[in-house]
């Protein structure tokens, strides 16, 4: 099934084969303390960046829950000018009425005077 291919190289390739393979641990030993000392250099400025956007998430909690009292704010304040300009047409109504009363009162004065004179 499986054969053994070691078994067919000679000396001098096991030689070399052995030779790769020290050659690729010393560089991959290179290669992870590379990639060590870089994340060493990176890792404060990932921190920094965490730090920066829970900051900014906190930012925006606070901004979606300041929009949310804009919102109830609007709401009561629209509420309320509702309900000016209704208190506004009853005024208007009474002004209107005194008004007319006042034309009335004074068309009748002007008549008791006519019909005195």
């Amino acid at each position: 099934m499986s054969e053994d291919l070691t078994k067919r190289l000679s000396p001098s390739d096991k030689d070399e084969i052995l030779t790769a393979i020290k050659n690729l641990d010393s560089r991959l030993g290179r290669v992870e303390q590379t990639v060590e000392e870089r994340l060493y250099d990176t890792r404060p400025n990932w921190q920094k960046v965490i730090t920066e956007i829970e900051q900014l998430q906190a930012g925006q909690q606070r901004l979606e829950k300041g929009q949310d009292n804009l919102r109830i704010q609007i709401s009561e304040l629209n509420s309320i000018v509702c309900d000016v300009n209704r208190d506004q047409i009853v005024i208007n109504e009474a002004i209107r009425k005194i008004q007319l009363d006042f034309h009335a009162i004074d068309k009748r004065l002007h008549q008791l005077e006519m019909n005195r004179n």
